[in-house]
């Protein structure tokens, strides 16, 4: 399991807070979804899990928008 580093304390964190999430975009009413520089990867930015990569973003996220997937466009 992961842990803060400078504690050594295992804790519940969210990639909505983090400073490595580069992006955030919602769909609809559907969850934010966060994109990770670090993990390279995207979460459901506001569920909680342990992270030994988290630092703690100071400030609001800048969240995207949608109201259409890509795919409705094509039809």
């Amino acid at each position: 399991m992961a842990s803060n580093n400078k504690t050594g304390v295992t804790e519940f964190v969210q990639c909505l807070h983090c400073k490595h999430a580069t992006a955030y975009y919602q769909w609809y009413e559907n969850p934010v979804i966060a994109q990770c520089e670090i993990h390279d990867d995207r979460q459901v930015a506001q569920t909680k899990r342990v992270c030994k990569t988290y630092v703690e973003r100071y400030g609001e996220p800048e969240i995207q928008h949608f109201d259409h997937y890509e795919d409705e466009d094509k039809e």
